[in-house]
């Protein structure tokens, strides 16, 4: 038997456990649910699409119906609530007359309780009213010559917002003092004869329907004041 030299064993053996680790690793697949480093590019025309436990569809996020034309496709998001109705959605359903995708937010029903301008600018919906016109002549506005806090205005309101911002225009003698209250407990600081405006925060519990009255006095009797709202608008933080 001829002699093999033992250096040539070892070569042979150190082969042997290359190829079985070789095929070790060919066998093995990575993980496919996560992404340490680098993008996931999803291109031309592409989308992902995430499902329910039910195999409904819960969102589209890149190529979304109906195409902008036979050329062209539509790229954008569609969010489902996990019962099927729609929430969230930043696509056109008419791109050949409405050819901007509004971003809107929609109820259970179906109803956009938000939405931007795909037109022009700022916001399509919710509608927010304007403060009305207030008389120019302060001789109509609502007076009190009492030396007590006196409810000149008072109304509802719904609190969506954590702070509040006031104006209120008043006229009257050195010392006259305003203020606002919310369900009986002032908001923000006293104004004077030149009037009340601050923005300040309204801690009252969201969706709470509260009474806002705005009061006025004066520092001695005999004297005056005179005031009228201008603006009560909910804010964010």
């Amino acid at each position: 038997m001829a002699i093999i030299p033992t250096d040539l064993l070892d070569r042979i053996r150190d082969l042997e456990r290359q190829v079985r680790a070789l095929m070790g690793s060919a066998n093995t697949s990575p993980p496919m649910n996560q992404i340490m480093n680098g993008d996931v590019v999803i291109g031309k025309g592409g989308r992902l699409r995430v499902r329910t436990a039910r195999d409904e569809d819960l969102l589209y996020l890149g190529r979304v119906q109906p195409d902008r034309d036979e050329r062209t496709p539509q790229q954008g998001l569609v969010v489902r609530r996990d019962d099927g109705s729609l929430a969230l959605t930043v696509w056109t359903g008419a791109p050949d007359t409405l050819p901007v995708q509004p971003v809107q937010i929609l109820d259970r029903r179906g109803n956009v309780v938000m939405a931007d301008d795909a037109t022009h600018q700022g916001l399509a919906r919710p509608y927010i009213p304007y403060p009305l016109p207030v008389p120019a002549g302060t001789g109509s506005w609502e007076s009190t010559g009492a030396v007590d806090f006196t409810t000149l205005y008072r109304g509802p309101g719904i609190v969506q917002h954590p702070r509040l911002h006031c104006r209120v225009a008043a006229t009257g003698p050195e010392g006259a003092e305003l203020r606002l209250l919310a369900d009986g407990a002032q908001v923000g600081p006293l104004g004077g004869p030149e009037g009340l405006e601050f923005t300040a925060l309204l801690d009252v519990e969201y969706g709470s329907t509260v009474t806002f009255e705005v009061q006025a006095r004066v520092a001695t009797a005999g004297g005056t004041v005179r005031c009228r709202p201008l603006a009560l608008y909910g804010i964010q933080s």
